[in-house]
Formats: C-alpha cells, sequence, structure tokens
C-alpha cells in the first residue's frame, strides 16, 4: 500500500453517512454516538475550511450557553476519534483535528464524496446535448449515487435544512432530465432506478411522480406502472392531489396473475382476491386500462367473492363509500348498475 492510498478515505453522505478506508468501514448509528457523528457531519459539509467553536456551539448544540456549547464540542471530538480507531483514524494527527482554536479534517486526507461526485455528474449532464446516449449513462451514473436523502438520518437540524433543500431541488431536475431523455431516445435504462429513488427523495412531488407513471405507460410498462403507483406512503405523509388520479391504482399491485393491496404494517395483506384464473386480473389491466380494472374490483365486491380485514384503510373506504349509497340499495341494483355506481364512489372515497 502506497503513502497516497493510505490517506483515502471514501465517504457516503447521502442516505447513511459512512466512512471508509483500507482498514474498513464505519456506519453512523443514531441510536448510539449520535452526538460524536452530529460533530463529524457538520464538519465533512463544511470540508473546505475551518469551523469556529462558537459557530459549532450555534449550529449543533443550541439548547446550551456557547461556553457550555464548547466544551461539548470537545467531549465529542474525543469520542469521535474513539470511534474512528477502527479505520486508523484517530488521534491528534487522524481525521478531525482541533488547532489553532478551529475545527477542521486533517488537510493530509483525500475524502472521495459521493457528493463532489454527484455534482460533478450533473455539471457534465448539463453540458451534454439531449439527443447525445452518454447523458442517460450520465443520469444512471448520478441516480446510482443518490441512495437516500442527504444527510439521511440527521433528524430536523436547521444548520442541515439548506442542504437538503437544494438537493431535493437537484435530483428532483435529475429525475426529469432522466424521463427527457428517456422519451427522447427512447431508452428506458433509468425507469427502474427512478422508480427506487423517487419515493424516497422527493415523496411530496406529486407533479414528478404522475410524470413517471405517465413514462411508465407510454414504455408499455404496465406492471411497473402498478408496482411504482402502490409504493407506500412515508409515515407521516399524506399522497398531494396530483397523486389522486391513481387512486385505485395506489392501493393495487398486481403479482402473477392476481391483485393485492399494498402489505400492512404488519406484512398481512389487508385487501385480497381470492385465486383468479383466466382471464386474470393483469390481463383486465393490459386490456381495458384502470376503469377495466377498477371495474373488475367493484364487481368482486358486489359478487361478494372478495375477502377484507377490518384493519385495511381500503376496507373502510370501501364501507364509507356502501354506507353513503347505502348497501341495500347497492345489493339490490343489477350488477352493471351497481358496479358502475359502486366505481365511481370508490375512486373519491379511496382517493
Amino acid at each position: 500500500m502506497t503513502t497516497t492510498e493510505k490517506y483515502n478515505v471514501r465517504v457516503t453522505l447521502f442516505g447513511t453517512v459512512t466512512l471508509e478506508n483500507h482498514r474498513g468501514r464505519a456506519v453512523e448509528n443514531p441510536s448510539r454516538q449520535s452526538q460524536p457523528w452530529l460533530l463529524l457531519k457538520y464538519l465533512l459539509v463544511h470540508r473546505t475550511r475551518d469551523v469556529e467553536p462558537e459557530e459549532l456551539a450555534a449550529a449543533l448544540w443550541t439548547d446550551k450557553p456557547n461556553a457550555a456549547g464548547e466544551n461539548a464540542a470537545r467531549v465529542r471530538l474525543n469520542r469521535l476519534r474513539e470511534a474512528l480507531t477502527p479505520l486508523g483514524l484517530e488521534g491528534k494527527s487522524g481525521l478531525v483535528q482541533y488547532a489553532g482554536g478551529r475545527y477542521r479534517l486533517n488537510p493530509r486526507y483525500r475524502l472521495d464524496t459521493d457528493e463532489d461526485r454527484f455534482l460533478d455528474l450533473m455539471a457534465r449532464l448539463r453540458a451534454c446535448p439531449q439527443e447525445d446516449p452518454a447523458g442517460l449513462t450520465l443520469c444512471l451514473e448520478a441516480l446510482s449515487l443518490a441512495a437516500g436523502p442527504y444527510l439521511g438520518k440527521t433528524g430536523e437540524s436547521p444548520w442541515a435544512a439548506p442542504y437538503r433543500d437544494y438537493y431535493r431541488r437537484e435530483w428532483a431536475a435529475l429525475a426529469r432530465e432522466t424521463l427527457a431523455r428517456t422519451r427522447l431516445l427512447g431508452d428506458g435504462r433509468g425507469l427502474d432506478l427512478l422508480c427506487r429513488r423517487a419515493p424516497v427523495l422527493v415523496p411530496e412531488d406529486g407533479e414528478l411522480h404522475e410524470d413517471i407513471c405517465r413514462c411508465l405507460q407510454e414504455e408499455g410498462r404496465e406492471i411497473d406502472l402498478l408496482r411504482y403507483a402502490a409504493r407506500p406512503v412515508p409515515k407521516g405523509r399524506k399522497p398531494k392531489p396530483a397523486l389522486q388520479g391513481h387512486e385505485i391504482v395506489s392501493k393495487i399491485v398486481i403479482q402473477k396473475g392476481q391483485v393485492y393491496t399494498v402489505s400492512a404494517p404488519s406484512g398481512q395483506r389487508p385487501l385480497q382476491y381470492a385465486r383468479r384464473d383466466e382471464p386474470g386480473l393483469t390481463q383486465v389491466f393490459r386490456e381495458e386500462g384502470l376503469q377495466g380494472l377498477l371495474t373488475a374490483v367493484a364487481r368482486e365486491i358486489h359478487r361478494g367473492t372478495i375477502r377484507t380485514r377490518a384493519d385495511s384503510r381500503i376496507t373502510r373506504a370501501i364501507r364509507k363509500a356502501l354506507h353513503t349509497m347505502g348497501l341495500e340499495t347497492f345489493l339490490d341494483m343489477e350488477e352493471d348498475q351497481a358496479v358502475q355506481a359502486l366505481a365511481a364512489l370508490t375512486i373519491e372515497e379511496l382517493g
């Protein structure tokens, strides 16, 4: 191993923060040593300059007076050095230094961050003509780097918010650029990765999610469309109005000719069809589209061949829809009339 390799450190800032070198890998654990890692993350974000103790105290320990905050930084520095011992980055000559009354990252170490690589790819992408296939390759490389939100496990830290907002906008721009190049070149290589990244990085961008759904539909990828639209909504968030055009699809995913709703937190399927043979609901969707699938759902409800569990959001929505219509009225209708009436209601009630 050369001297240069000894001082190389690979840093991940998107998602879970990690450090990696020739001796191993260190991963942040919010449940243990969160404060020392918070100090490290602040220095990594501001790695191009020295940081005053007063700045650290004001940013990281706002609940403490300045003197107490500065003392907290010194304590965290010692603990951070202990945490970096397995990588050989501990000590006063290690990665994190306190020199001249300021905190800094040791300039001897070469930090290879996913952030720098992402920004470089975005700059090259903006300079690449849309009709150039190399641009789509750059999109894929950038998508692969954005494995999670910037400083994903840092919590609601005011100092980190501007950086997160910036990368959220950058990622949304990357997603839209990927869609534009996919349509122009007729090359859907990036759609799988895009579908995995979008719900995590920009869950609130309903317009983008609608555009991804349209692109999947244009590419003829019906099953991928349903799986994408059926993605779980992150805890504490509600679907934006722009997503409500996929009310039924956002609750249903087709697998092997059967239709299931998105799994409940317990892992159970809260609404499940009995096994169906031909033509199968996958085929219904392919041949008749979303409205045909919705009609099939409503028809099964009317026939009573559907099984539900009481804790299902969809069950509650269907019951509400039937209550609005009146269950007896629904059952007394002719099947086609009942299906049409319930389908119209469930679109509204399941949104």
